[in-house]
């Protein structure tokens, strides 16, 4: 059975921004992370340390899988283990100066990138194209 309008419009939205958004992680230095990994520097970045547990529940991910991706962020020394305060048979995971700066650097190439590719547009695209920001933010509950 063939798809609506709306909702082919809808698998068009979602594909265009699927598409947004890959083109700008392309932008990034994030081709060296798994779109995994990426996330754990973010979540890491914004909530701080958390143990691989925590991690895996927030991702709804296996905590041995969260385990191996933790393991190859540790072999790049972008995070670090370090003995929970409370719990000594637990380990925090944290990111290391080398993984705040990965960070920094993908959000300035992914700002520069977007920045850039805003600009070609002419003034009346912008204005839609921020006009539907704001819808897009509402729509995602913010």
């Amino acid at each position: 059975m063939p798809a609506t309008t709306s909702e082919q419009d809808a698998i068009d939205f979602m594909q265009a921004i699927g598409l947004l958004v890959r083109r700008t992680r392309n932008a990034s230095y994030a081709g060296e992370l798994s779109m995994t990994e990426s996330v754990v520097i973010e979540r890491l970045a914004n909530d701080g340390p958390a143990t691989t547990a925590a991690l895996a529940r927030e991702e709804g991910m296996k905590p041995q899988s969260m385990g191996a991706t933790i393991a190859a962020l540790e072999d790049r020394g972008i995070v670090k283990r370090t003995p929970h305060a409370t719990d000594g048979r637990q380990m925090l995971i944290a990111l290391t100066f080398k993984g705040v700066e990965l960070r920094r650097k993908n959000r300035e190439a992914k700002r520069m990138w977007l920045t850039k590719a805003i600009a070609a547009l002419d003034a009346q695209e912008r204005d839609t194209l921020f006009q539907a920001a704001a819808i897009i933010k509402r729509l995602a509950g913010q």
